[in-house]
């Protein structure tokens, strides 16, 4: 469907109006929407976003985001005082190649540099859920509307959290989904969008390694050229901020910060906890061998996208609404997919009704199976197969 340049005009400045109230509303939230904390009331918009922006302000002066004055600073910041017994002690997990892409950020004064960064994020999530919806319901304004209706209903226990806090996981979403889009047309973009999502790595790095394993497989140097070339300059400019984090940044990820690495398997009992690493494995390995068969990467890197938000979720539930990217490609969605879909989405309102003792561990562990049903709903008969020219022109060239 084409667009005629006034309504391209149109668009525009709908998209800037959009950003502009999404960022006042950030303000205008920002000293009034707080919860208890252990020293006083704490904001909460940005909460996790600060962690971000002291962090990198820090590199900005040549102290690592790691030390012990960062992580007094991180906790003044948000926390007012020291974190609570077994509370979040609020520390910069992410590795510090961030820093390039969040200095223009850690530049603005707090308010306004959480207000920037949330208000992207809520826009940016606007435009996704409205992407989706015109995919799914095929251009039909009846089918678009229920779309985004359960795609708003759906994704608001997720987006309610990682928005207004400001989490980089967000950032990966927007990586990995920016790699399927420009898997075909621009190959060296969609290698640095995959590192842009290795951002934050427990939830990436199984997609991230299941794509360049494909872009190998497609021989797209381009992809491993792109991905190689983003991290490269982003390690290198914070080599030059700061030196060599790296064996920091190994002994924080011993400690997890307090929480276990595979948070989604550590209260699975033995054998439930062997079952379920087996079943994405051997979800995995099936949807592999489909792929190459079909020719089609889409079953592949959707199940690497499912075997990361199985495995690797950490303390809260944000991070599994990266399972709606198993469904990112498709078109005019209908029958038993569309029945599929749908009962993912609305699925995490139904853990809601569970004790509050047992509700995240029961989401954290069935949210990966709901939404491997709904894989397996799209993927296990499909006939697709990748573009002709694409199968018969491998990018080979640099």
């Amino acid at each position: 469907m084409r667009i005629s340049r006034n309504g391209v005009i149109v668009l525009v400045l709908l998209q800037l109006a959009i950003l502009l109230g999404a960022i006042l509303g950030m303000v205008w939230l920002y000293d009034r929407w707080t919860i208890p904390g252990p020293n006083g009331p704490e904001r909460w918009v940005g909460m996790d976003f600060v962690v971000t922006w002291v962090g990198v302000r820090e590199m900005l002066s040549g102290q690592s985001p790691y030390s012990s004055q960062t992580l007094e600073l991180i906790q003044q910041t948000v926390l007012g005082g020291l974190p609570e017994p077994g509370g979040d002690p609020m520390m910069f997990v992410y590795p510090a190649w961030v820093f390039l892409f969040y200095a223009p950020l850690a530049l603005l004064p707090l308010k306004w540099a959480v207000a920037v960064t949330t208000g992207i994020l809520l826009a940016g999530s606007l435009d996704f859920i409205g992407y989706l919806a015109y995919r799914w319901g095929n251009i039909q304004p009846r089918r678009m509307m229920l779309w985004t209706l359960l795609l708003i209903f759906g994704s608001l226990p997720f987006l309610a959290i990682s928005v207004t806090k400001g989490q980089m996981g967000l950032v990966s979403l927007a990586g990995l989904a920016a790699a399927l889009w420009l898997w075909e047309r621009r190959p060296t973009l969609a290698g640095a969008a995959l590192g842009i999502a290795f951002f934050k790595p427990t939830v990436a790095v199984i997609p991230i390694l299941g794509f360049l394993l494909w872009a190998l497989i497609e021989r797209r140097p381009r992809i491993l050229i792109g991905f190689g070339a983003c991290l490269g300059i982003l390690a290198l400019a914070s080599f030059i901020a700061i030196g060599n984090w790296l064996p920091d940044y190994l002994a924080l990820l011993t400690t997890t910060g307090g929480a276990p690495v595979l948070w989604s398997l550590a209260f699975l009992p033995w054998p439930w906890k062997a079952f379920f690493i087996l079943l994405f494995v051997g979800l995995a390995v099936f949807a592999f061998i489909i792929s190459l068969r079909r020719r089609d990467r889409t079953p592949w890197l959707s199940a690497s996208v499912l075997a990361g938000i199985a495995l690797f979720p950490m303390r809260w539930i944000y991070d599994l609404l990266f399972g709606i990217l198993i469904a990112l490609e498709e078109k005019d969605v209908r029958g038993a997919k569309a029945i599929s879909l749908a009962a993912a989405l609305l699925a995490p309102w139904l853990f809601a009704l569970l004790p509050r003792e047992i509700r995240w561990q029961a989401e954290v562990t069935g949210m990966p199976l709901i939404w491997a049903i709904a894989w397996w709903t799209f993927f296990h008969k499909s006939n697709r197969s990748i573009p002709k020219v694409a199968a018969e022109r491998p990018d080979s060239s640099i």
